[in-house]
């Protein structure tokens, strides 16, 4: 599998110029969904997974299986903006619903799994949603036809009727792959030549004269498809949100206690000392889903969140700077030490007793990260964590 930014300027070089991200042989299906999700099928099931990072490993052994034996049956699959699969089979069926998520459950016969469309979807070569949600076909009569999704079990021939045709001849040969880039141009690829072709279709149809050439010989790639780069790679810069955090529960902890006993016939002073570790774990979550490279170490250095509590304010600061990790959970470390007088009447004995306030915080953060494929984005998300705050020494009789 090989993976290049569009943004580039392409050459005809295609297999030179994309970078290796992993293995994937043997399939007949392959789709990205909306959030960056890699869906592939082979053999009848269909397997999800990440977007590759590793040129030398085996994609399916990271991906896991969805669906069971049923999916040699589609011709062709596609996403909705929604995040939602479609799907047509190869006996002219149409399908839509949530994307699959067990291998036990057939995709077809959910509930929330809709027939759209009852018959004749096979007629089209081509299927795929523009970005403004508009379903466009290429039918075998060398057309190219747009028009709103169906949403009954509507057969294709009635559906093409409600249609408009935005292009007449020509459009066959250029279905090899055929989607519609976020910017809203239709990118193409040639059947007979290759040639990767992008541009908008304007009203008279005339697409090729109203696209740029930017490559031949795509049609030796069996699969092409939009890929979305948010794979986390690095964090360029991080930032706590100490103000914006929360506070959640809290109990108290004990952290030292001792009893001093005077068995003697007058008072007797001891010191009581103690100096106690504690140890905190906490964890990053991130609010858009953004995936990992695999087997990287996300590490960056940031402040401590931790509570300060005095007379006048009660808020969650920064402290000293520590090494993160993003990709694992954190442990950091808080001393307490105190050094205090007991005295001991005669015949008598104190116990005395070292507690602090232990509170869950949660604190959220914004970071600019770089992805696998080298674009810079920014993310946010929060840190859950816990704070020891406040230590009292008691003494009881």
């Amino acid at each position: 599998m090989r993976v290049e930014s569009p943004n580039k300027p392409l050459t005809d070089d295609c297999a030179a110029r994309a970078a290796v991200v992993g293995k994937l042989q043997n399939v007949r299906h392959v789709l990205c969904s909306p959030d960056g999700v890699l869906f592939c099928v082979r053999g009848g099931d269909l397997y999800r997974g990440p977007i590759p990072s590793n040129k030398d490993l085996d994609w399916f052994s990271m991906a896991r299986r969805v669906g069971k034996d049923e999916w040699s049956g589609f011709k062709i699959l596609f996403f909705h903006q929604d995040g939602e699969l479609c799907a047509t089979t190869n006996n002219g069926e149409f399908y839509k619903g949530p994307r699959p998520n067990n291998e036990n459950v057939s995709w077809t016969n959910r509930q929330d799994t809709k027939k759209i469309g009852k018959s004749g979807w096979e007629q089209c070569d081509a299927l795929f949603f523009a970005p403004d949600g508009d379903l466009y076909a290429v039918t075998k009569q060398d057309k190219i036809m747009k028009g709103k999704p169906p949403t009954t079990a509507q057969d294709c021939e009635e559906w093409l009727k409600t249609c408009t045709m935005v292009g007449g001849c020509g459009w066959l040969r250029l279905s090899h792959f055929m989607s519609f880039s976020p910017d809203g141009k239709l990118w193409s690829v040639d059947k007979q030549n290759g040639n990767l072709y992008s541009g908008i279709i304007p009203e008279d149809g005339r697409y090729l004269d109203n696209s740029q050439n930017l490559g031949s010989d795509y049609h030796q790639i069996p699969f092409l498809c939009f890929i979305k780069d948010k794979t986390i790679h690095n964090i360029i810069r991080f930032q706590f949100l100490p103000k914006e955090g929360k506070k959640g529960s809290e109990n108290i902890e004990v952290i030292a206690e001792k009893i001093y006993t005077n068995t003697e016939s007058s008072p007797v002073t001891y010191t009581f000392t103690f100096e106690k570790t504690l140890k905190v774990s906490s964890f990053f979550t991130d609010e858009h889903g953004f995936p990992l490279q695999l087997g990287a170490g996300i590490t960056f250095k940031a402040g401590i969140p931790f509570f300060s509590q005095n007379k006048k304010s009660a808020e969650i600061k920064l402290g000293a700077a520590h090494n993160w990790s993003f990709t694992d959970s954190n442990e950091t470390e808080v001393k307490f030490s105190s050094n205090s007088e007991v005295e001991v009447p005669p015949g008598k004995a104190i116990r005395v007793v070292a507690s602090v306030v232990k509170t869950d915080l949660v604190v959220p953060y914004r970071a600019k990260v770089r992805t696998i494929f080298g674009s810079k984005i920014e993310m946010t998300g929060t840190w859950h964590g816990a704070a020891h705050y406040n230590l009292t020494v008691k003494q009881e009789k």
